[in-house]
């Protein structure tokens, strides 16, 4: 049965552009910033500004994002005003969560008269790439650009980007994570591989089976200065010396998602002589195919980091050593993650356990090299992760209900300062937990039982720090919304939430918004981006908006009919806890809705400047 194409639609309110038929509405410009953005700073502090010196006002800015200076020092007085727009001093332009008009005077007043002076570009808000003043489209005009980060554009713009910065003299960083599937990928990779002074490459060419195409070898007029290569997409192992033939200066290497296997040796013989770290994620990738790869493309690394799933013939410790000595003998630093599964018996618990001491031995202790297994249940099967420590290297950390009988891990407590996401996949995990997490930022729920609410803050207390946390994932759908309180009562700093819904009876409604943890969140928290998965009344809608009046950016997942009645509520110039408002996600398979969806705000005159976009299946708005 064929699958449903998919549709991309856009709706424009305030664009030139007639070509791509979209909805011309008249609008309201100006060409001044609102006086409500500029800082409000007393004469005392500015008069204590103002006596720093220029060189010191320029180091101060370089750690802010220019659209906050901007707003901060422009309108201060005339020096300041000089000090940001008659200077070379360069500049980084960030542009993602920003609303559409702001962004328009931000484009006139920063981007175009600053060309010049920008050296880093960063646009992660895919709906600006279809605008035509998005930046992508003058690239060949920022001379001095150096970093340039394009998240969620669509392929289609590609490869009048490349083009555009083929002649930038100073490029030396390229991030390209495009939000859709890549038809051309082999031309996008030879202009990459064409860039002369490219040191830092990551891409995401996500391609469809059916558009595989293997790259050629490269020939002499390909010597790419590429240093260091982030490929986040899908690689075929058999292909992979084809790629790295593009990149002979290569010293660092990361593959997310290499697979297959050899169908036939090495193609050609690829000298990477001035690699040394490599990062490989593997999925169904054999032993053997790993061991050929390390013999003839990767055996200068010294540093390894290596995340393998289904992989059990990895514990294999002899065999390791034996790679190790004979052909990465300068590895300095081993770093695995090893998951695999099995039935439970005994005689497999105690095959494992064998594998687990075998890399206890001499070999691995002389070089400071330890480890530790984590057992847990997942989908009816026991689960066990391998992984390296002292110190543990990765960002990311699960903690599950361990089967304490077969755990081997360490009895001691430990800091995971390099962790930054920790996933709690069972509320038991936390008990008596002797990791701390000193730097981590983002938090995922996972099985949390109800009957554990008051102890699992305390027990969470004890291992990250609450205030540190900016983004918070609750993956239960029974999660209640009196518990999702009690928690951003503790975390004041949340600005990303995810929720599965809002377990609250209509008639506890009142009673809750009046409720003193609810009246404390509403009045300090911090969140600006929300999605929530389903969600069936208007009400709770309107309890969310109450509770994060500072929201920018809302997202429904599943499915909403009622698209005319959120739409008004969320666009009323009434509704105060929407005035920060500018972005809107829904789920809704109706191709005609978008249509509809401007006729409301037309007639309503909601919105003087606005972006509709229908990417099947999701509609979206931003104003």
């Amino acid at each position: 049965m064929e699958k449903t194409k998919r549709l991309r639609t856009s709706r424009f309110h305030n664009s030139d552009d007639v070509k791509r038929r979209k909805i011309k509405v008249k609008t309201v410009e100006t060409d001044e910033f609102d006086d409500r953005i500029c800082l409000n700073l007393s004469r005392e502090s500015i008069t204590h500004f103002e006596d720093l010196s220029n060189e010191i006002i320029y180091e101060i800015s370089e750690y802010l994002d220019y659209l906050h200076v901007y707003q901060s020092f422009f309108d201060l007085n005339i020096r300041f005003r000089k000090l940001f727009t008659n200077s070379n001093f360069p500049i980084k332009i960030n542009i993602s969560s920003i609303s559409k008009s702001f962004f328009r005077r931000y484009y006139t007043h920063i981007i175009i008269p600053s060309q010049y002076r920008i050296i880093s570009l960063s646009i992660a808000n895919f709906l600006s790439f279809d605008l035509d003043i998005s930046p992508h489209r003058i690239l060949s005009t920022f001379t001095r650009l150096e970093i340039l980060i394009l998240v969620k554009i669509n392929s289609k713009y590609l490869e009048n980007v490349l083009e555009d910065i083929a002649s930038l003299p100073n490029l030396s960083s390229l991030t390209i994570i495009p939000i859709d599937y890549v038809k051309n990928a082999n031309n996008l990779l030879l202009q990459i591989f064409r860039l002369s002074v490219l040191k830092y490459c990551k891409i995401s060419f996500k391609n469809k089976p059916t558009n595989f195409d293997p790259l050629p070898f490269a020939t002499k007029e390909y010597n790419s200065p590429i240093e260091q290569l982030v490929i986040k997409h899908q690689i075929d192992v058999n292909n992979l010396d084809r790629l790295l033939s593009y990149v002979p200066q290569l010293r660092r290497l990361s593959l997310d998602r290499l697979n297959g296997y050899y169908k036939n040796r090495l193609n050609h013989p690829i000298a990477l002589n001035y690699l040394t770290h490599l990062f490989l994620k593997l999925i169904h990738f054999t032993f053997n195919d790993f061991e050929i790869l390390i013999k003839n493309l990767f055996y200068t690394i010294q540093v390894l980091h290596l995340y393998i799933e289904d992989g059990e013939e990895y514990l294999n410790a002899e065999r390791w050593k034996q790679l190790i000595l004979s052909h990465i003998s300068n590895l300095r630093i081993f770093d695995i993650q090893c998951i695999y599964s099995f039935v439970i018996n005994k005689s497999a618990q105690l095959r494992f356990d064998f594998l687990f001491d075998q890399f206890t031995l001499p070999f691995w202790f002389e070089r400071q090299w330890f480890f530790a297994r984590q057992d847990y249940f997942k989908y009816g099967y026991h689960n066990s992760t391998f992984y390296s420590t002292n110190p543990y290297r990765r960002k990311d950390y699960k903690l599950t209900k361990k089967l304490n009988q077969y755990t081997r891990l360490e009895n001691q407590e430990t800091n995971l300062s390099s962790v930054r996401h920790v996933h709690i996949l069972d509320d038991e995990a936390i008990i008596n937990c002797m990791n701390h997490f000193p730097n981590v930022t983002d938090l995922t729920l996972k099985n949390i039982s109800a009957r554990r609410s008051d102890s699992f803050i305390i027990n969470l207390k004890h291992i990250i720090s609450l205030k540190n946390l900016t983004k918070l994932v609750i993956e239960d759908d029974d999660y209640s919304f009196e518990r999702l309180i009690e928690l951003l009562s503790s975390t004041p700093n949340i600005h990303t939430l995810k929720i599965q819904s809002i377990i609250l009876n209509q008639k506890d409604l009142l009673t809750m918004q009046n409720s003193e943890n609810f009246q404390l969140v509403m009045n300090e928290n911090t969140i600006r981006s929300l999605t929530i998965k389903q969600i069936c009344e208007i009400e709770k809608i309107k309890l969310l908006f109450m509770l994060c009046s500072r929201l920018q950016h809302f997202t429904i997942e599943e499915p909403w009919t009622r698209v005319d009645e959120l739409v008004r509520l969320l666009l009323s110039k009434n509704n105060n806890n929407t005035r920060h408002l500018f972005s809107l996600s829904i789920s809704n398979e109706n191709k005609r809705l978008p249509n509809k969806l401007d006729t409301i705000i037309q007639a309503g005159k909601l919105l003087d400047d606005y972006f509709i976009e229908f990417d099947y299946p999701k509609i979206y708005l931003w104003w």
